[in-house]
């Protein structure tokens, strides 16, 4: 199976990897293709550093889809037949919805201002993570887009994304919660270290990580959310089991830096112990090493001006960049050996300019999906 046929046979495409690898350019070529290929396409993105917008010849982007004007393609040689939307997680906004849809009436206003509850909409580990696939999960039951290609977020650590679901489920865990709604936390620190000293040192610990001042405005909101708290691990359900659905694909992306494919590695590995359905892996800014035409026919028809040319380009590739795109070249092969049968891996090349436009993101389908665009 190609790239193109992964793409073309999922409805949702996750665009996975380690930070500063290219997984933002890489979503927006992706969906960029599937919008050429006439498919209703959106492209959410959870990096704010605007690269995404750049890319799409846009100046900002909002926290609802935004369609990408007609006249935009036009101007760059392209006719899509589809449609191209893209959005930028709000995170705050994200979880700010999520009280709204879920919450009482009465308790909404708040909740919003609660000083814990903006703590775990800003800064919790794993809150950015969560609302990403909480977004990718509205955005499926919509039914509004053929295709929905997600650039996950520029972590350290491309997991976070993975088990997001659960380190929040584990967080939020049942117990957990009515533990925090008893009567005496809502009393003060006089009662509660009456119950238990060691229960109260560890919740000054809390207290002290958190910068939250009143554990009765913990309480206050785990109250006040419960009814979202008794069906959350339903949400997480749903969550895992749009990861791990027959619509999604993960692609992989990494470059060819031997600490970068170690990590890309070990996240393959870790996605099929999570039964994540890695479906095809793309090597960014690869440097190609420089093969001349074989001699003969070949060369002859390149006569006198063939050979200039190779000279110049042999000139200019020969000494350092021949090593560095060797030694790419033989960690690659590795790194193919170890992937599961069938997951198809394409490189794309170490471009002269930084991809930029539309007309940019069009050149790299070149190499991701060949030189023939198949249909939608």
């Amino acid at each position: 199976m190609s790239l193109a046929e992964v793409v073309r046979e999922h409805r949702i495409v996750v665009s996975a990897g380690s930070g500063g690898v290219g997984k933002t350019t890489v979503a927006a070529s992706l969906s960029l293709w599937g919008a050429l290929g006439g498919r209703r396409t959106v492209v959410l993105t959870i990096d704010p550093a605007r690269r995404l917008a750049t890319s799409l010849g846009l100046e900002t982007l909002g926290s609802a889809p935004h369609e990408i004007p007609p006249q935009l393609f036009r101007d760059q040689g392209l006719t899509p037949t589809g449609s191209l939307s893209a959005m930028m997680l709000d995170q705050k906004g994200a979880w700010d919805a999520l009280v709204e849809r879920h919450a009482p009436p009465e308790a909404r206003a708040r909740i919003l201002e609660n000083p814990f509850y903006q703590h775990l909409s800003q800064t919790f580990a794993g809150s950015q993570e969560y609302m990403a696939i909480e977004q990718l999960c509205l955005l499926a039951e919509s039914g509004d887009y053929d295709l929905i290609v997600v650039d996950t977020p520029p972590t350290r650590h491309a997991l976070d994304f993975l088990e997001a679901p659960q380190r929040l489920g584990d967080f939020l865990d049942k117990s957990v919660v009515k533990w925090f709604v008893r009567p005496y936390f809502n009393a003060g620190w006089s009662a509660l270290r009456a119950v238990n000293r060691s229960v109260g040192f560890l919740m000054r610990r809390i207290e002290q990580a958190t910068g939250i001042s009143a554990l009765a405005e913990i309480s206050d909101f785990f109250t006040s959310m419960s009814g979202l708290f008794e069906n959350f691990q339903a949400r997480i359900d749903k969550a895992y089991e749009v990861l791990r659905g027959p619509q999604t694909a993960f692609v992989l992306v990494s470059s060819p830096e031997e600490q970068v494919l170690g990590d890309a590695e070990y996240l393959s590995t870790k996605m099929a112990a999570l039964r994540m359905p890695l479906k095809g892996v793309v090597l960014n800014r690869v440097h190609h090493e420089f093969r001349p035409p074989r001699r003969g026919r070949q060369a002859a028809e390149l006569g006198l001006g063939g050979r200039a040319a190779e000279a110049r380009e042999l000139a200019a590739n020969f000494v350092d960049y021949q090593a560095l795109a060797r030694g790419e070249s033989l960690r690659i092969e590795q790194f193919r050996a170890a992937l599961p049968r069938r997951v198809p891996l394409v490189t794309v090349p170490n471009f002269a300019r930084d991809v930029h436009d539309l007309a940019s993101l069009a050149a790299m389908h070149t190499h991701l999906f060949g030189p023939t665009r198949a249909a939608a």
